[in-house]
């Protein structure tokens, strides 16, 4: 089976990612693409809304898309969520599988960043999806896809929630009244 892999702390979850996975799936003909919510990013300082309402907005962004699994293993764990760790684990869980890490040029760029990057080339391949009409170069052995990206960032949801902007088009529905309902994101 292909799996795709797609990690990100989900802040909330918004059409960009769900835009994503479903343009992976597509383009890379993965069999199931498995979400993994990280407790805390290592290149990210904020900290993340609770790990229960960033689950609960998954399920609900994500729920028809039947192709799509949800995993805790980073939430379980704690602490600062790397790739590295998180893969090693996924390897040993389907070790007759192939598996895929899905990401965005922004992550490309930073690469070489990531915890033991370069043993991370061993273990996975990984995936960028390239925003349509994108010149950017990706190197092997990588493999890119230029994809219909939807732009939007969670950060930029939650600075319109804050502002009490508009901001129910960047998200799905289900997504919109889980934060409505449970005043997520607004200061106190």
């Amino acid at each position: 089976m292909k799996i795709g892999i797609f990690g990100g702390t989900f802040n909330p979850i918004h059409l960009g990612h769900t835009n994503a996975i479903g343009e992976a799936k597509k383009h890379f003909c993965l069999d199931k693409v498995i979400i993994i919510p990280a407790a805390q990013s290592p290149l990210k300082t904020d900290k993340p809304m609770k790990d229960s309402d960033r689950v609960e907005m998954i399920k609900r962004a994500t729920k028809y898309l039947d192709f799509v699994d949800i995993d805790r293993l980073e939430l379980d764990r704690s602490g600062v969520s790397f790739t590295y760790d998180t893969i090693v684990e996924l390897k040993n869980k389907y070790p007759d599988d192939e598996l895929f890490f899905i990401m965005g040029e922004d992550q490309y760029d930073s690469f070489d960043r990531w915890y033991r990057y370069d043993d991370l080339l061993d273990l996975i391949t990984f995936i960028v999806l390239r925003r349509n009409g994108s010149t950017k170069q990706i190197e092997a052995p990588f493999i890119a896809k230029n994809t219909s990206v939807f732009e939007v960032s969670s950060s930029e949801i939650r600075k319109r929630i804050n502002q009490n902007e508009q901001y129910s088009h960047l998200i799905n529905d289900h997504v919109y009244a889980y934060i409505k309902e449970h005043n997520l994101y607004e200061e106190k």
